[in-house]
């Protein structure tokens, strides 16, 4: 093999080697996500993450939605009374529920831009939310979702208190 003839193949094979490893349809590590999740320093931002983890079905992220101190109120109707559960139990079941649907649609209605754009530390805010949620093929359920929310010391919002108000 002539001196020319091996340049070219070992060029070949050079280029192969380092485009190979390249995938230009690819993103770059973390980038995707970084674009869709916020970072929660303000409410908009935390309802946001909220919807995506629903959407999404992403526990990791909806966890990072509740602070450790969360409770979600319901009405029990079989008792006929409020009732509460806990973080650890909201996990639980928020968990099963994203496993039994392939597909959940959350969706935030009239939030008031004063809440949207809500960014104060050390303030706990209390607003009411209007919301659509859709699990699977089903007619979505519509209701109002009381929220308080607190600012934490990493500068992002999360949930202390949940009340489903239908």
């Amino acid at each position: 093999m002539n001196p020319s003839n091996r340049f070219i193949i070992i060029s070949i094979i050079t280029a192969f080697i380092t485009t190979s490893c390249l995938n230009p349809f690819a993103p770059v590590e973390g980038d995707v996500g970084q674009r869709i999740w916020s970072d929660q320093g303000s409410i908009g931002g935390l309802l946001d993450n909220f919807a995506l983890a629903y959407d999404y079905r992403d526990s990791l992220r909806y966890a990072d939605c509740l602070d450790e101190s969360f409770i979600f109120h319901y009405y029990d109707i079989v008792n006929g009374h409020f009732d509460r559960w806990f973080r650890e139990t909201d996990l639980k079941a928020t968990g099963r529920m994203f496993k039994a649907f392939d597909n959940i649609d959350l969706e935030w209605n009239l939030v008031p831009d004063y809440v949207d754009t809500f960014s104060q530390p050390d303030i706990d805010l209390d607003f009411i939310v209007r919301f659509n949620l859709t699990l699977g093929n089903e007619v979505p359920l519509m209701g109002y979702a009381r929220f308080i929310a607190r600012k934490g010391v990493d500068g992002r919002f999360r949930i202390i208190s949940w009340r489903d108000d239908f």
